[in-house]
């Protein structure tokens, strides 16, 4: 007859099945919140990605708004030159009595961050503050007129005339009125007395010296928008987009004047007006990281960088660490609406 308890087998299988339990347990439990954490990141990179390219779009939306198409003897100022940056800022400036280029661009030029691109954006409209936002026109009483939701009058604006020759960049209050029957254009600048009549921004790729997080692949960079500063030429970088593998753009030019695409490139137009004529649709393509490393995956494959129409601009084929991270490629189709054909 059996005593009342558990025999030694007993109790140790007991054992057994309940740290079996807990195991899985708890190893379902790490995947999950795993799983979770995954998906949060996920869904911020996605929500940093859309709000990144929506500043981008506007920005190549309106290269070109407000720019001089002849500078009638008027010489300016650009970006300084920065030994931090390859290439130096100051190689995307124009001669200092020729008309600005609404884009500039360095393809694969960007050597210290993957041989990727860097696009300079030239623009009234394209710095961060609110009177950049302004444009309007004066009469011969010199009354300022708004076009734009905002009406004041207040800091500096480029002054052109019909056939989109500089003016003056000045106060609207020190611009002299034009003669009778016409007008000025004006567009505003910012509240710095500016080194060049127009805005400009540059996006590239750059590691920064600090704060850069620590869920992202150690070979990628951040994606910048750097607006050149009126008072001393200098970059103003800010960051816009985590953990960016590549970035690299193509133009759609018009070359035989038809109203149609003929030529997909990353050589720009060497001239002002050839950008204007030809530049009819700019594709922006961005190689980004998707959440964060995970271990237990293995990419394989590559990602080509292009489409059918711009072709392969450049091939990822993922090594080392970046096998244990998803990639994915983000694309901008934009086609400037501030960029007409030169006037003759």
């Amino acid at each position: 007859m059996k005593e009342n308890g558990f025999t030694l087998i007993e109790l140790l299988s007991v054992i057994f099945i309940l740290c079996t339990v807990i195991v899985i347990a708890f190893e379902s439990s790490t995947f999950f919140f795993r799983l979770q954490k995954q998906q949060s990141e996920i869904a911020k990179s996605t929500l940093e990605e859309g709000i990144s390219l929506e500043i981008m779009r506007k920005d190549i939306e309106m290269a070109g708004f407000g720019l001089p198409w002849e500078m009638n003897g008027k010489e300016y100022e650009e970006a300084r030159s920065d030994s931090n940056y390859t290439p130096d800022p100051s190689t995307f400036n124009d001669s200092p009595l020729s008309p600005p280029r609404a884009f500039v661009l360095s393809d694969n030029g960007n050597i210290e961050a993957n041989s990727s691109d860097v696009l300079v954006i030239k623009s009234s409209f394209v710095a961060m503050n609110d009177i950049a936002k302004r444009w309007g026109y004066i009469d011969e009483s010199g009354t300022y007129n708004p076009l734009s939701p905002e009406d004041s009058s207040s800091g500096y604006f480029v002054a052109i005339d019909s056939s989109r020759r500089l003016i003056d960049v000045n106060e609207v209050s020190s611009i002299s009125p034009p003669q009778t029957g016409q007008i000025y254009f004006l567009f505003g600048i910012g509240k710095k007395i500016p080194r060049m009549p127009f805005n400009r921004v540059d996006y590239f790729l750059k590691r920064p010296s600090e704060g850069f997080p620590e869920r992202c692949c150690p070979t990628t960079y951040e994606l910048y928008r750097a607006v050149i500063n009126h008072e001393d030429g200098k970059r103003n970088p800010q960051p816009i987009l985590d953990c960016v593998k590549d970035f690299q753009v193509s133009f759609g030019l018009d070359t035989d004047s038809d109203g149609d695409i003929d030529l997909w490139t990353s050589e720009i137009p060497e001239t002002a007006s050839q950008i204007r004529a030809q530049v009819k649709q700019v594709r922006v393509f961005i190689l980004v990281q998707e959440g964060s490393k995970d271990i237990s995956f293995n990419f394989r494959g590559y990602i080509s960088i292009g489409d059918s129409d711009t072709g392969e601009l450049k091939r990822f084929i993922p090594d080392g660490e970046e096998i244990h991270y998803r990639w994915k490629l983000l694309k901008l189709v934009v086609n400037p609406v501030n960029l007409k054909p030169q006037i003759r």
